[in-house]
């Protein structure tokens, strides 16, 4: 019998990439409002490069462990400190934000700091937009009766603030954060937190998420049943098979029913 239903964050309860996209499109446009340059090819080159960069990242081990990406490192504060690697991100990303709008603008020969440095704040305030996918208040409200869980990659103030942004951070009974435990998807120890939490048993918990590798393979070395959700941003992955593939989230309650 199914007890518990545990969530992950981005993509599948609120949007994630069609927000960053939104912030590279607006300071393209800006950059644009200053000098003739190709849109498209900026921003693709700004994706490129922040991927690059975060790579040479001194603690870019931690980040992989955690699951933190280079696009979230485009805005992420870092002043929630639970691990020496956040202070080190604190001090370094600055210089990271501003060097990948320095490479991507040179790649069109526009060299320009101030602009650069421009770029790189637009970037922080436009990208903090937290909606919901459109169907996540009807399934919460369909779940009534279950005990509910987010498990989330990423580090803590950053998931903090989109939990909040968005709106759901009261409407689950627990939360766990890779970066508050130092334990990331899909390693079993952050779904036996949750589990712990919720007092119930892996046996008795569903995990819905969009990641394969992440969030469906974390549920099975768990011991979970599992939903896949596809959102378009991440391909199914015939190595690790979800009990249920949905494209909507309300699609889940008759299987959820049947359990």
């Amino acid at each position: 019998m199914v007890r518990a239903i545990l969530f992950d964050l981005d993509e599948t309860l609120i949007l994630d990439h069609p927000v960053s996209l939104h912030a590279l499109r607006s300071c393209a446009f800006y950059a644009a409002s200053w000098y003739s340059l190709d849109i498209p090819r900026l921003i693709q080159t700004a994706e490129q490069t922040s991927v690059r960069l975060w790579k040479s990242s001194p603690v870019f081990d931690y980040t992989q462990r955690i699951g933190h990406s280079a696009g979230e490192g485009l805005w992420a504060r870092y002043e929630v400190q639970t691990h020496p690697a956040l202070k080190t991100l604190h001090d370094w990303a600055p210089a990271f934000r501003v060097a990948v709008w320095n490479e991507s603008l040179a790649e069109q020969d526009i060299h320009d700091d101030a602009l650069s440095e421009a770029l790189a704040h637009r970037y922080l305030s436009e990208r903090r937009l937290y909606p919901r996918y459109p169907e996540v208040d009807a399934l919460l409200k369909a779940l009534t009766g279950y005990k509910l869980g987010i498990v989330t990659n990423g580090v803590p103030d950053l998931q903090r603030e989109k939990l909040e942004g968005s709106l759901l951070q009261d409407r689950f009974q627990a939360i766990v954060v890779s970066g508050e435990l130092d334990i990331g998807k899909p390693q079993p120890g952050i779904f036996e937190h949750i589990c712990q939490e919720l007092e119930v048993d892996p046996a008795a918990c569903v995990m819905v998420g969009d990641n394969p590798e992440r969030d469906i393979a974390g549920a099975a070395n768990a011991g979970m049943k599992s939903v896949w959700v596809e959102r378009g941003f991440k391909p199914k992955d015939p190595q690790h098979k979800a009990d249920l593939e949905v494209t909507n989230l309300l699609q889940m309650l008759p299987w959820l029913e049947a359990q």
